[in-house]
């Protein structure tokens, strides 16, 4: 493998939420009188993200407004009584998720990118993400080193389909050969990926390495490996 491009999803590979989804959550929630506890959040986030985590074809902000309006009530089920408490609950989450102070990024992660641009390579970050997604990187610091933003709400198309990636690839004006993409979900990021065609790299910064995945625990090692093919 000798790739001229590397795509990187954002969520959990370059920034995290801070502290977490469910923490975030739960903390607004008590400002509008709802008391959950941050690891029930989590839990019940966790499992409505993984049934629903699309993201696609929602062209306008009152869609994306509208599907994640939808999710975090099934998040926090009758907690919130009040549709009017609810409301206002979501409209100060939404905008909270929007703004860099809720984020942060990994140490791994600027050093990685830049270690990448000087060695030549076309970067872009391709995400299951809204539209505040490019905002939020220009915060973050994150879009002066990399080529391109996809985010899957803006493109239609999100991971792990085939079309996401082949955009990608386009933007790059690369081969799928000559393409890699580091994610830390093994459905979304590296089976998408490599039923594209592109070589894949899974990032499990938990140390925990699967069989039946090229495996990195850093950005560093990514960072190492490209010095090794430059």
């Amino acid at each position: 493998m000798n790739p001229r491009a590397v795509f990187l999803d954002a969520g959990n590979t370059l920034f995290r939420p801070f502290p977490s989804v469910g923490s975030v959550y739960a903390r607004v929630a008590r400002r509008h009188g709802a008391k959950v506890p941050s690891d029930e959040v989590q839990r019940r986030f966790e499992a409505e993200w993984a049934r629903h985590n699309r993201l696609a074809g929602l062209k306008h902000e009152k869609d994306e407004k509208r599907w994640w309006s939808k999710l975090v009530r099934n998040v926090f089920g009758d907690a919130f009584r009040n549709e009017k408490t609810f409301a206002a609950y979501f409209e100060e989450l939404h905008h909270e998720f929007a703004m860099p102070r809720t984020w942060r990024l990994y140490p791994d992660a600027l050093p990685a990118l830049k270690a990448l641009r000087r060695r030549g390579f076309i970067l872009g970050i391709v995400s299951n993400w809204d539209s505040r997604l490019f905002s939020l990187c220009d915060g973050l610091g994150v879009t002066p080193h990399v080529n391109f933003i996809l985010a899957s709400a803006v493109e239609g198309t999100s991971k792990p389909e085939k079309e996401i990636f082949r955009r990608a690839l386009r933007r790059a004006g690369v081969r799928p050969d000559e393409a890699l993409h580091v994610g830390d979900s093994f459905r979304e990021d590296y089976l998408g990926a490599s039923r594209a065609g592109i070589s894949a790299k899974l990032l499990c910064r938990d140390g925990k390495r699967r069989r039946d995945a090229e495996c990195i625990t850093s950005l560093k090692e990514l960072a190492a490996a490209a010095r090794a093919l430059t």
